[in-house]
């Protein structure tokens, strides 16, 4: 599955956005958020995250184990900068 992800048209901080993320990483095939642009069906059996934050966009391709992991975890641990936390004017 391929779900590509705009985390910058919600006002939300970052701890709810663990939270929902982690929510869909548990149901992939029955969660869906604001955030959600696309959600694709590729047939692979790795999650691939599309995701853009601020001014950083990453490509995240998650095994079973690790995604199972970032549910719990959060995903900020899997990328290689600091989320802001808060953000006052999301793009949309």
């Amino acid at each position: 599955m391929r779900v590509k992800i705009d985390r910058n048209v919600c006002s939300a901080q970052l701890a709810f956005c663990e939270r929902c993320l982690g929510k869909f990483l548990q149901e992939p095939m029955g969660y869906e958020r604001h955030c959600f642009e696309e959600i694709i069906d590729d047939g692979r059996p790795e999650l691939t995250i599309d995701l853009f934050s601020g001014d950083h966009h990453v490509i995240l391709e998650l095994t079973e184990e690790q995604r199972l992991r970032a549910a719990k975890e959060g995903w900020s641990y899997l990328v290689d900068f600091v989320p802001e936390m808060y953000r006052d004017n999301p793009s949309s």
